[in-house]
């Protein structure tokens, strides 16, 4: 029998290296041509951009070229273009030839212009460790072939404008630990190869567009989340008790959504939050006691839902919370006592409940950290506290539609960095204490309906920073001091009803741009101020029922943004044929009961928004315009 034939050299070469593991590595050459290639079909590079050390002529200095990494062999390991302001580049990635950096771990483009779909060649690079493709204009399907990066532990593609792509083309990802598709245009529901990816701590699916209810797997199956956050989208139904599962978690954000039912009873098992959001669903009955056991939780956003029990008294045991928000629900009773041993509360949001009571000084003398402070449009009755005082880091003060009495606490003038007040629609009465008048960084003062009495004072004119001033329906008195006008940033005032008197100080509004005056129901006389308009911004102008004489300011004619005037129920007598101009936003005009003169202007009738004129009881004669 014949021996077989020995196999030729080359052949016995060809197999042994086909059993070897294939690795094809390109030349530093052949990956600084590839990059150059793709950096000439961007938009040109704004002078000094780091990038201008992508150059043919800068061939053998690649690891040196801006965002490059190369490992110890001189091929590339990591492109990083992550940057901001003008160093964006803007273009796509279609050009971009991924074949030459099948050994590449980090790939970061984050914080572009990029725009266009995401190469399905992205998939050949499965040595990557580490994607970003956050913050661009990317569109069009995420590429299936994405799935091929079975050593990514850190994927980001979050903030662009990224489809649905057919998620059963996806599997697990046994070493991925951080996903966010955040700010995308995904539909359909809960993306189901997250599910088996056992290994995640980060997961951001939030402002999306997807639907259905939470996977009962997301609590089982992913116990190392630390962070969830599904915030504005479209997920429905109860909330688990198996989220009690979650235990590592620390970070839960389920805002603005269409959850409904409770809020499961065993969310105080898990001991490392710190941050729970579910503002903004359907969410009824009480906050769980358990609650109470959260002692690192430092925000609470529940507002917004139809919570309908009173406030639990074990929210007091998480003295580390900085921002409690609880607003636009149905909470009733009073304010518990525990509230006091938050100590570190910055941020606190009650408003649109139904809660009672008196308002503690207990609470402000142990809120001394307070920024911002609403309280608004509850039931809350008695006295404001003088240790309102305390709160000198104040910037919001919300009080107003309450059933608060007594006087304005002079302490008040102690939060000098406010730059809002609003107590307006209480029962508040007696005069604005004097220490108001001083707050020379506030912008916004309200106090409209109430009882408050007294005069404005000389000292209105320290307010440099007041841009609206509202003390309508009250039952102040007296004249405006001459003062008011040194207030170059005020755009808005409102006396309305009350009991004012005299005259407007003649250069009212000169130095100011008023955008909306109203002085109606007093008892205001003599001429208006002639340049009350004269920065031409003024879009709502009522002085009806008082006792003004004389014309109206000429600058009317020139406030092309003019709305709504009234002017009725006055004795004013100039005349009215060239007093108003074109006014394409103007709607109201009232006039009657004066004893104004001349002809109806035919430059009304291109005043196309106008809905309601009324001019009867005057000596305007002539003929009615066609």
């Amino acid at each position: 029998m014949a021996a077989n034939p020995k196999p030729p050299l080359l052949l016995l070469h060809l197999l042994l290296l086909s059993i070897l593991p294939l690795q094809i590595t390109a030349s530093p050459t052949t990956q600084a041509e590839a990059l150059v290639k793709w950096i000439n079909t961007l938009s040109p590079l704004p002078p000094r951009s780091p990038l201008a050390s992508w150059s043919l002529r800068n061939l053998n200095n690649l690891c040196n070229w801006a965002g490059i990494v190369c490992d110890s062999t001189g091929a590339v390991s990591e492109i990083n273009l992550s940057v901001s302001g003008s160093t964006k580049v803007n273009g796509t990635l279609a050009h971009f030839n991924f074949t030459p950096f099948l050994n590449l771990t980090r790939f970061d483009l984050s914080h572009n212009n990029l725009s266009g779909p995401i190469p399905s060649e992205i998939g050949q690079l499965t040595e990557l460790q580490y994607v970003s493709l956050l913050d661009n204009y990317l569109d069009g399907k995420i590429p299936y072939q994405i799935n091929n990066l079975q050593k990514v532990w850190y994927l980001d593609l979050g903030s662009n404008y990224l489809l649905s792509p057919d998620w059963s083309q996806f599997s697990a990802k046994p070493l991925l630990t951080h996903l966010s598709l955040f700010y995308n245009e995904l539909t359909s529901e809960f993306p189901g190869f997250i599910l088996d990816c056992h290994n995640l701590t980060f997961l951001d699916l939030s402002q999306n567009h997807l639907t259905g209810p939470i996977p009962e797997s997301v609590f089982t199956n992913l116990g190392k989340l630390e962070y969830l956050d599904l915030t504005d989208n479209s997920f429905q139904g109860p909330l688990s008790s198996n989220i009690s599962h979650l235990s590592k978690l620390k970070h839960l954000r389920l805002g603005r959504n269409h959850f409904s039912g409770l809020i499961p009873e065993d969310i105080g098992v898990l001991f490392n939050l710190q941050t729970i959001e579910l503002y903004n669903n359907s969410l009824e009955g009480r906050i769980p006691s358990s609650i109470g056991q959260l002692k690192g939780l430092s925000r609470l956003d529940l507002r917004m839902n139809s919570l309908n029990s009173t406030i639990p008294s074990e929210l007091g045991f998480c003295t580390n919370l900085t921002f409690l928000a609880l607003a636009e629900n149905s909470f009733t009773g009073e304010l518990p006592l525990s509230l006091t041993n938050l100590t570190k509360i910055e941020d606190l949001g009650l408003s649109g409940n139904s809660l009672s009571g008196v308002i503690s000084p207990y609470f402000l003398s142990n809120w001394t950290e307070l920024l911002s402070l609403q309280l608004q449009e509850n039931r809350f009755t008695g006295k404001i506290p003088p240790e309102r005082g305390l709160l000198t880091k104040l910037q919001i003060l919300y009080l107003f539609n309450n059933s608060l009495s007594g006087s304005i606490p002079s302490e008040i003038g102690n939060l000098k960095d406010l730059p809002e007040i609003d107590l307006s629609q209480n029962h508040l009465s007696g005069p604005i204490p004097l220490t108001v008048w001083n707050l020379t960084n506030l912008q916004i003062l309200q106090l409209f309906s109430n009882n408050l009495t007294g005069t404005i004072p000389l000292e209105i004119g320290n307010m440099a920073s007041l841009q609206i001033l509202d003390l309508n329906t009250n039952q102040l008195e007296g004249e405006l001091p001459d003062t008011i006008s040194r207030l170059v940033n005020l755009t808005t005032v409102s006396l309305f009803t009350n009991n004012f008197s005299g005259t407007i100080p003649s250069d009212f509004g000169k130095y100011s741009p008023l955008i909306s005056v109203s002085f109606s129901s007093n008892s205001f006389s003599g001429e208006l101020p002639p340049e009350l308009c004269s920065s031409f911004v003024l879009e709502v102008f009522t002085v009806n029922s008082n006792n003004f004489t004389g014309p109206l300011p000429g600058c009317l004619r020139n406030c092309s943004n003019l709305n709504r005037v009234q002017f009725d129920g006055n004795r004013f007598n100039g005349n009215i044929t060239n007093a108003f101009g074109v006014h394409p936003h103007l709607s109201v005009i009232y006039l009657s009961d004066n004893q104004f003169v001349g002809e109806i202007s035919a430059e009304w009738g291109e005043c196309e928004s106008l809905t309601d004129l009324q001019m009867d009881r005057n000596r305007i004669s002539g003929n009615i315009p066609l």
